[in-house]
């Protein structure tokens, strides 16, 4: 086995551990830091041999910029990926607050005991991206990506930032998208509930709202999962252009 196996290896290595440490949460915990590892090691063996080989560098510099370039083009993918993600628990904390399940803020995954409903949406979109093959992309994707930035070559073209701003800008519109119909639920829930204390004063409208809105909420949910679903099929099928973009030449 030649040192430039090894090489290409390690290099291969570097870059997939970029995608694997930022896995979604699944049930509400992160997968070991172990199986990320181990995952990353398998990715690396399947590929050393299907991507054009690396030539050890001569000189310690040059080995550091190799090493540290295919990390931060790894940790650039997983970026890209985690952000789909990003928009379901933005979505999903926004349909929990509407239905009256308010839970604490953050940029994490919602977790299961503080946010339930949240909690269950996120882990929806971690099962929907698996039945409809996201990892599969994301493999295929990160697989050619050898072909346009060779290892030991990472490579990200001039338009990068832009198109991660994009991306991130896009979380919120996607959020909005998938938490509309519990915004316009709420929306015309107290709509009702006003006019109502309008026309009968001394009936306690706030008391009176909160079932409602919850249990019309639940019942909403039973019947959106179906906009979820597609509003995140076409996320998915897009992940591997958005990560070969990084790459394009223009």
């Amino acid at each position: 086995m030649s040192v430039n196996y090894l090489f290409t290896w390690a290099l291969i290595f570097m870059r997939s551990l970029g995608i694997v440490i930022l896995m979604p949460q699944m049930a509400g915990k992160t997968p070991p830091a172990t199986v990320r590892i181990c995952l990353g090691m398998a990715l690396a063996t399947l590929l050393v041999g299907v991507v054009p080989m690396a030539q050890m560098p001569g000189n310690d510099l040059r080995f550091i910029y190799e090493i540290v370039g295919e990390i931060l083009l790894g940790l650039t993918f997983g970026f890209m990926v985690q952000m789909t993600f990003s928009a379901v628990d933005l979505a999903a904390r926004l349909s929990s607050s509407e239905v009256g399940l308010s839970g604490s803020p953050g940029l994490n995954a919602p977790e299961m005991g503080a946010e339930p409903l949240a909690s269950f949406i996120s882990s929806f979109a971690v099962v929907l991206f698996f039945m409809f093959g996201g990892h599969l992309m994301v493999i295929s994707a990160f697989a050619r990506s050898f072909t346009m930035a060779p290892a030991g070559a990472p490579f990200i073209n001039a338009a990068a930032p832009e198109l991660m701003i994009q991306q991130t800008s896009h979380v919120i519109e996607l959020g909005l998208r998938i938490a509309a119909p519990f915004i316009a639920l709420n929306f015309l829930v107290n709509l009702a509930f006003a006019a109502l204390g309008r026309a009968v004063p001394r009936l306690s409208v706030f008391v009176l709202s909160m079932p409602v809105r919850g249990l019309v909420g639940f019942s909403l949910l039973g019947g959106v999962g179906g906009l979820i679903a597609r509003y995140y099929f076409n996320e998915i099928a897009e992940i591997p252009t958005r990560l070969l973009q990084l790459l394009e030449t223009r």
